[in-house]
């Protein structure tokens, strides 16, 4: 979303709390303490369509991270093997695949790694190399932690581009759940002008909560509250 409207849902959220720790000296309007209820029912589910995709994103992203990391810290374990594997055999095309270096791989971009990663994995299943390795020790279960690895970077990735896509689609959502609310807050607006002479406090604080503080750089800065 837009930055004013982040400070916007920023002020609801606000408003949520303050409402919801004034329950009963909202009840002496009827009116106002439902609509004061329709706002904190419609703030919860803004609050959790913005959240639940955010929370997916991040669980993906740490799944696709933590491959990565294994990879990383494992794949010398192979590669060191796999050059000795290309002199024993002659094979000069294994022998470039395999001179990577950690620093190399670290500056690969997800695709490309995935792609490069996989390059060294299927040379190591090669019907020729598969043998040599199991001479050092690397059989298909000792290499077992890397497939997986590999196999859980290949998903999680494009699990996150997707998830991603799918906050971007659901943005659109979130701000019309938005401007849904900020409908219903400005009713509000109405009925709490009462409580100017039912309680002033009350009134004040909510006129307090209700200011949009602008977000950025330099400390938040207040509106009055007309969004």
């Amino acid at each position: 979303m837009e930055k004013y409207k982040e400070d916007q849902l920023a002020m609801c959220g606000r408003v949520a709390d303050y409402l919801a720790g004034h329950t009963a000296e909202l009840a002496a309007s009827e009116v106002a303490a439902q609509q004061a209820a329709d706002v904190q029912t419609l703030y919860a589910q803004v609050a959790q369509a913005r959240s639940g995709t955010a929370r997916r994103t991040e669980d993906l992203t740490a799944a696709a991270q933590a491959a990565q990391q294994t990879l990383y810290d494992l794949l010398p374990a192979l590669l060191g093997p796999l050059g000795r594997v290309a002199v024993r055999l002659g094979d000069a095309d294994l022998q470039a695949a395999v001179t990577l270096g950690g620093k190399q791989l670290r500056k690969l971009r997800p695709v490309p790694f995935a792609s490069v990663v996989g390059a060294i994995m299927a040379s190591a299943a090669r019907p020729d190399v598969a043998p040599e390795l199991a001479k050092q020790g690397l059989t298909a279960k000792a290499l077992q932690p890397l497939t997986d690895a590999l196999a859980t970077f290949r998903t999680a990735q494009p699990a996150v581009r997707k998830t991603i896509n799918e906050r971007a689609v659901s943005g659109a959502a979130l701000e019309d759940l938005l401007a849904d609310l900020m409908d219903e807050l400005r009713t509000l607006d109405e009925d709490m002008k009462a409580f100017k002479l039912l309680n002033r406090p009350l009134f004040d604080g909510y006129t307090q909560a209700r200011k949009i503080i602008e977000s950025g750089g330099g400390g938040g800065k207040q509106k009055p509250a007309a969004g």
